[in-house]
C-alpha cells in the first residue's frame, strides 16, 4: 500500500537548544532530524533522543551535551537522532493512533517504519562506535539498561551507566534492538522524566562513550546481568486495586514498586486475586506463556514457584494497560 513518508532533516551542527523545552522541539525541528557532528575519532556515536514524546531525560541530556561543547571539542564524531517531535510537541508516549516510536524498527508497512528504516540504514553506513538510546520510564527503577548480546562491548557500554542490565530482545522493533546489529547498543532507562539527577546521568553516559578510545573486552564496573523469564500481562477486564480492603479482581501491595531489583524468593506472594479466575499471566518473549512456571496459588494468594527479579513494575494503571506491570527475571550465571 502506498504512503507518504515522513521526512528526516539532515543537519551539521545543532541549532541553539538553551531554554527550550521538549514541548517546543518543533520551533528548532520541525520534523525527525539526524544531526552529523564532527569529532576527534571519525567513528561516530549514535544518540537518539525523544523516541517517547514525553520521555525528555535524552532532550536535557542534549542541551548539556551542547552547553559542554561550547567549552571543549568532541572528543568523538555524533550522530543524533530526533525522534518523535509531533508526541513530544503533545506531552504524550506517542501520537494518538500512531504507531509507538520504539516498535517501528523491524518491518512494516506504515509511514513510521519507514522513516526507522532509513534512518537505520543511514547509521548502519556510518559504521557506529555505539549506539545509546535514552528513556525515561514508570515506576520505582534504579538505573538500569537494556542490552541484546553478552558481547564485551556491549556489556561494558553497559557498565558505563549502571550496575544492572536486562537482556532481552522483547518488546520487539526497538531501537537500539536494530542497532545492535551492527554496533553494541543499549537502552539506558533513566528513571522518571523532569528529575536532573537523571539527566545528568545520561548526559555523563554519553560523555563517557564519547571519550572511549576502544573496547577493552570486559565491563569497567561490576555487572548484574539479568535474563528475562517473562512479561507480567493484567487481563483487560480485569480490576486492579493497589491498596488492601478496596474492591477489585486482583490486588497488589501499594509498594509494588519498591520490589523492582529486589530478589524476590520462591514461596513469597505477590498478589491476591479476589474474584477466582486468572487475571495475571506470564508470557516469554516469543509470547509463550509460562505463568505456571512463575506462580501457583495458595488460597487466594498468587505466590512465586521460584526466585525472580522484578522490574520495571509499576502502579501507573494507564502504563499498565499499555503495555505491561513488569518483568520478571532471573540473573544470568
Amino acid at each position: 500500500m502506498a504512503h507518504l513518508e515522513f521526512p528526516i532533516d539532515r543537519l551539521e551542527a545543532l541549532p541553539d537548544l538553551s531554554g527550550i523545552a521538549a514541548r517546543d522541539v518543533r520551533s528548532v525541528f520541525p520534523e525527525s532530524a539526524l544531526i552529523s557532528l564532527e569529532g576527534r575519532h571519525k567513528q561516530a556515536l549514535f544518540v537518539s533522543v525523544l523516541i517517547h514524546g514525553n520521555e525528555t531525560v535524552g532532550w536535557e541530556a542534549l542541551k548539556r551535551l551542547q552547553a559542554w561543547m561550547a567549552d571543549h571539542p568532541l572528543p568523538r564524531s555524533l550522530l543524533i537522532f530526533i525522534g518523535n517531535v509531533r508526541a513530544a510537541e503533545q506531552g504524550v508516549r506517542m501520537v494518538p493512533g500512531r504507531p509507538d516510536y520504539n516498535r517501528i524498527w523491524r518491518e512494516g508497512d506504515t509511514p513510521e517504519h519507514d522513516l526507522a528504516a532509513r534512518v537505520t540504514e543511514i547509521v548502519r553506513a556510518a559504521k557506529p562506535f555505539a549506539a545509546i538510546d535514552l528513556h525515561n520510564n514508570t515506576g520505582a527503577n534504579p538505573f538500569y539498561a537494556l542490552v541484546h548480546h553478552e558481547r564485551p562491548e556491549d556489556l561494558q557500554l553497559t557498565s558505563l551507566f549502571s550496575p544492572n542490565a536486562m537482556m532481552t530482545h522483547n518488546p520487539p522493533g526497538t531501537c537500539s534492538e536494530a542497532m545492535s546489529a551492527f554496533c553494541p547498543a543499549i537502552t539506558a532507562e533513566c528513571g522518571h522524566s523532569g528529575v536532573a539527577a537523571n539527566e545528568e546521568a545520561a548526559f555523563n553516559l554519553v560523555l563517557d562513550t564519547l571519550h572511549l578510545d576502544h573496547w577493552r573486552g570486559a565491563p569497567d564496573l561490576p555487572l548484574d546481568l539479568y535474563t528475562v523469564t517473562g512479561r507480567i500481562l493484567i487481563d483487560p477486564a480485569a480490576r486492579m486495586v493497589f491498596e488492601h480492603g478496596v474492591e477489585g479482581d486482583v490486588e497488589f501491595p501499594a509498594s509494588l514498586e519498591k520490589w523492582n531489583f529486589y530478589d524476590r524468593p520462591a514461596g513469597s506472594a505477590f498478589a491476591r486475586i479476589l474474584t477466582g479466575g486468572d487475571p495475571v499471566r506470564v508470557t516469554t518473549e516469543t509470547g509463550a506463556d509460562v505463568t505456571d512456571l512463575c506462580f501457583a496459588r495458595e488460597g487466594d494468594r498468587l505466590i512465586l514457584k521460584r526466585d525472580f527479579t522484578p522490574a520495571m513494575l509499576t502502579t501507573n494503571e494507564a502504563a499498565i494497560r499499555a503495555d505491561c506491570l513488569g518483568y520478571l527475571m532471573e540473573k544470568s550465571s
